[in-house]
């Protein structure tokens, strides 16, 4: 493990060990260890790292509630479209506008 992203436990590898990696999704590893330790007590989680960063054993359920990839793009891109999507209906209020204005106008002098 020396010289590799999960050097900073290398002390705490003592005794029998479950470990479960993940390479595309950093959740997906603490969302199954998760669901595991819901159903079997005697599951302890005693080290928790990501990106070379160790982590409070606590820390697992914050990282089971991390996004996939696709969930955060989908994010990013709602946050993204929501400017864009309020520019194009206030755009449009304008000529929506007139449009009803006269609409308003021309019932008015149909009814007189």
């Amino acid at each position: 493990m020396k010289d590799t992203e999960f050097e900073c436990m290398a002390d705490g590898l003592t005794g029998p060990l479950v470990l479960a990696f993940s390479q595309e999704d950093p959740g997906a590893a603490a969302r199954v260890i998760k669901d595991f330790a819901k159903e079997n007590d005697a599951l302890k989680v005693t080290l928790v790292s990501i990106g070379g960063r160790m982590l409070a054993p606590s820390e697992l359920e914050t990282l089971a509630k991390m996004p996939t990839y696709d969930q955060a793009v989908s994010m990013l891109m709602s946050v993204m479209k929501a400017p864009i999507q309020k520019l194009a209906a206030t755009m449009n209020e304008v000529p929506g506008k007139l449009v009803r204005t006269i609409a308003a106008i021309r019932d008015a002098k149909e009814a007189a």
